[in-house]
């Protein structure tokens, strides 16, 4: 197993009877197929409830340190003459420094507040926090009072999540290979419910991260059932486009939760909101046939048969007898090939010069693609403006980026519009930065600033939909899943180090916009780099794949075509494998 492979699926070569060749009379897209894709995309949205749940659950409102003695005495004080009479204020940051508070004894107040005394020296908060709750009434930050010397643990709960996804990589791998597709959901979603419900009842922090670390690995599970299952009843030329809609279902979950945390404001009622919301997908894992694919791998023709033929009534269609004999004899020959094929490790991306130049460019790809997107997306609570429609607005964003993709990815090529993706995200959050620098007060700025940071999302999430493809593309079938094992265990790596450099606006304000900027730009330039595989012939062995690295650029480049088969959106083995953040 690869580590960091996100899924392992779907065009596994079949024992007895090839799939794919039944797919030529039941149809590459019909009725069937449809019905269990948006059943299947139901598995998604609590990925996306779950995977940005720290945007609301975990959101830092405005604090300083509790004075009830003051507040008691006075009677009447606003918030802003509380924060005068008891904090410090620091004119280099335009602000109150909540952590601490004078240091006079507040037990002397009364009415006429001559206990006030700023010359003495500040102390840290000595009788706990106040929250500004006017935009949830608790959320974990509040409630476990993660702020000041405690903040680290908040940037660390989230960044252990993506730790559970790869946790959940390794555990559940080859789970859905193994047992099926079917009982895999099951058995994950149960664990994602589980964790889910565990979560709405936490009480202590060590509970809290534990719970999100475990939704993390479930959810990965169940990704790679759900996921494996859509891409495998669908013909080729559709799996591009159902990868698609898999990613716009986690879009929208987490466009819904926006509406779930503006309903409810405690988190420990937005996570059970989200919880009852995510129910529904258990009883359809439990109702749907199982991947005829796979029950034909392990030899289980009766059931596999029942399922394809209910298939075909769906999508109004009759299966020849004949079509039988030549996916039998279509899946023999696969498999005489796979008995006689040399294996490969992620070791052969390193052992030539070319590809490994090439890996290490692809791993940086997707390290700045996961380290870019969950910054951007995690950080919509720092943005200007409301929190909930700034969420909703990344997710629309994300959509159109998607199908942008869809629509450019073959007339454009892969190398231009990555690099251009990369470009655009970085371009567009150093000039947020540039205009949120000098905004102030000036309301038009700030909507420029906020403008240019919803057009980072569409670059980066663009990017994120084009890697896939691409780095598929740019590996030999050999070693084609190894190499984007390697780009998705890099991916992890961003998706960890996200949220601490966002913890660096507690410091520096414009700073974590300024190195996602930095870091799409020279993406983008490294993206250049890349050999262009639109139209080209998918690459077979090694030696195919060092010699288009050093051609591509000559009108020849690619080998035998009669042997591979044409390069495509719609025909990207790896993609199919590997093509889910979560």
């Amino acid at each position: 197993m690869n580590i960091g492979c996100t899924v392992i699926l779907v065009l596994k070569l079949i024992k007895m009877i090839h799939f794919e060749v039944l797919l030529k009379e039941l149809g590459d897209i019909g009725k069937a197929q449809i019905i269990l894709l948006c059943l299947l995309l139901f598995s998604k949205l609590q990925s996306g409830f779950n995977s940005l749940a720290p945007v609301f659950i975990s959101y830092s409102p405005d604090m300083r340190c509790d004075v009830p003695q003051l507040v008691n005495a006075s009677g009447n004080l606003t918030e802003v003459e509380i924060l005068n009479l008891t904090t410090p204020y620091d004119p280099t940051d335009n602000e109150y420094d909540g952590c601490y508070r004078y240091g006079y004894d507040l037990d002397s107040c009364d009415s006429s507040l001559s206990c006030v005394n700023k010359s003495f020296p500040p102390i840290k908060c000595d009788q706990g926090y106040y929250y500004d709750r006017s935009v949830f009434t608790e959320t974990a930050a509040t409630e476990f009072d993660l702020v000041c010397d405690d903040k680290y643990l908040n940037t660390l709960a989230t960044s252990l999540y993506y730790v559970g996804m790869f946790l959940g990589s390794l555990i559940f791998g080859n789970f859905a290979d193994l047992l099926g597709r079917k009982l895999c959901c099951i058995v994950t979603y149960v664990g994602v419910l589980g964790c889910m419900f565990g979560l709405s009842f936490s009480k202590s922090m060590a509970l809290f991260t534990t719970f999100r670390v475990g939704i993390a690995a479930f959810s990965y599970g169940t990704t790679i059932g759900s996921f494996v299952y859509t891409m495998e009843i669908v013909g080729k030329k559709w799996r591009t486009v159902f990868g698609m809609c898999y990613q716009i279902a986690f879009v929208l979950g987490y466009m819904i939760m926006s509406g779930v945390a503006y309903r409810w404001r405690n988190w420990h009622d937005i996570m059970f909101v989200c919880s009852l919301l995510s129910i529904p997908f258990l009883i359809i894992a439990l109702i749907i046939p199982e991947s005829p694919r796979w029950l034909f791998t392990k030899n289980k023709e009766k059931q596999a048969m029942k399922t394809t033929n209910l298939m075909a009534r769906i999508n109004k269609v009759k299966l020849s007898e004949g079509i039988w004999e030549e996916a039998k004899k279509a899946g023999m020959e696969i498999q005489q090939k796979l008995s006689s094929a040399k294996r490969y490790s992620s070791l052969d991306l390193f052992r030539q010069k070319t590809m490994a130049l090439l890996t290490l460019n692809v791993m940086f790809s997707w390290f700045v693609n996961s380290f870019v997107y969950y910054g951007v997306s995690l950080n919509a609570g720092a943005l200007a403006g409301d929190i909930f429609i700034n969420n909703t607005l990344n997710g629309v964003m994300e959509i159109a980026s998607y199908l942008l993709v869809m629509i450019l990815l073959d007339r454009i090529g892969r190398r231009i519009i990555l690099a251009s993706f990369f470009a655009v995200a970085g371009i567009a959050l150093i000039c947020s930065v540039i205009v949120n620098t000098y905004a102030e007060d000036n309301q038009s700025m700030v909507t420029l600033g906020l403008a240019f940071a919803f057009i980072g999302k569409i670059g980066i999430s663009g990017a994120f939909g084009v890697i896939y493809n691409y780095t598929s593309e740019l590996y030999p079938t050999v070693i084609r899943s190894n190499g984007v094992g390697v780009g998705s265990m890099a991916s992890r790596v961003g998706g960890f180090t996200a949220p601490y450099v966002i913890s660096l606006q507690d410091y520096i304000p414009w700073l974590p916009n300024a190195i996602f900027g930095v870091f799409a730009i020279a993406a983008a330039l490294s993206a250049l780099a890349f050999p262009e595989t639109n139209g080209q012939p998918m690459l077979e062995t090694l030696d195919e794949a060092n010699d288009f690295y050093k051609n591509w650029k000559a009108p020849n480049a690619s080998v035998d075509v009669k042997v591979r088969v044409k390069s495509s959106a719609h025909d990207n083995r790896a993609y199919d494998r590997e093509s889910t953040k979560l």
